[in-house]
């Protein structure tokens, strides 16, 4: 199963967290990785001119014992592990010991560094999609909050009533505008003086209650009055005044 890979620097080894000692048995390993050559090359070790191919090493128990923090012992027994494993050849004579990675292709390939290129630049462009995606949904949301209907100020509705010639009770405006929703979901509207003129409409549309009177002159019984009635009061009035 492809598990993928990463592309880790040499860099790392010139950390504190790596010089950090006694390495373990996969952070050895990885040394080792980072190590090896990535090309072939060419180098001069005493009087002799040695060949070091692309994926090996040429090093020595010694070297490897100083560089990991371990004895001599662990050193070499690690290093048997490994070619056992197939995971690494030993060439050693009394001068060195060259070290080779075998399939060193399948941690370290031209190919690969150019997929995982492409797959990098394939997941920033996906995220700056994505961020964009965003953004636009963001705007969206701003011009649907910006669709939506705002409610105008209790001057502003009084001052339309007027100009069209309506004296109406804006006081209860707010509680019309409360009562419809307009602000929200599908009721959302975007013109308020349109809102306006339907609660005029509505307030006209009203039945008129009767007004109950609070003379009390009307609670008392009344009668209709004869001339000779009015004849006889006008009559009292100028005696009283005289």
């Amino acid at each position: 199963m492809e598990k993928g890979w990463i592309s880790l620097s040499r860099k790392i080894q010139d950390s504190f967290v790596w010089k950090d000692k006694p390495f373990s048995k996969g952070q050895a390993w990885i040394d080792l990785l980072l190590s090896v050559n990535h090309e072939d090359n060419k180098f001069l070790l005493g009087n002799e001119l040695i060949m070091c191919e692309r994926g090996s090493m040429v090093t020595s128990v010694r070297k490897l014992t100083e560089r990991w923090g371990w004895s001599n012992t662990k050193t070499v027994n690690f290093l048997n592990l490994l070619e056992s494993d197939e995971m690494i050849v030993q060439k050693k004579d009394t001068k060195k010991t060259v070290i080779s990675i075998v399939k060193y292709d399948d941690y370290q390939n031209s190919e690969n560094t150019k997929k995982t290129v492409k797959r990098h630049e394939s997941d920033t462009r996906a995220t700056r999609e994505r961020t964009n995606n965003n953004d636009n949904n963001d705007n969206n949301v701003n011009n649907n909050i910006s669709s939506r209907f705002t409610p105008p100020t209790l001057e502003e509705v009084r001052a339309y009533c007027l100009e069209r010639g309506n004296k109406v009770d804006c006081e209860k405006w707010f509680d019309f505008y409360e009562s419809k929703g307009w602000y929200v979901g599908k009721n959302k509207m975007k013109n308020w003086k349109a809102a306006v003129r339907t609660w005029e409409k509505e307030d006209k549309d009203k039945p008129v209650k009767e007004a109950k009177s609070t003379n009390k002159f009307n609670q008392f019984p009344q009668r209709e009055y004869s001339q000779t009635d009015y004849s006889s009061l006008e009559q009292a009035l100028l005696n009283k005044g005289k």
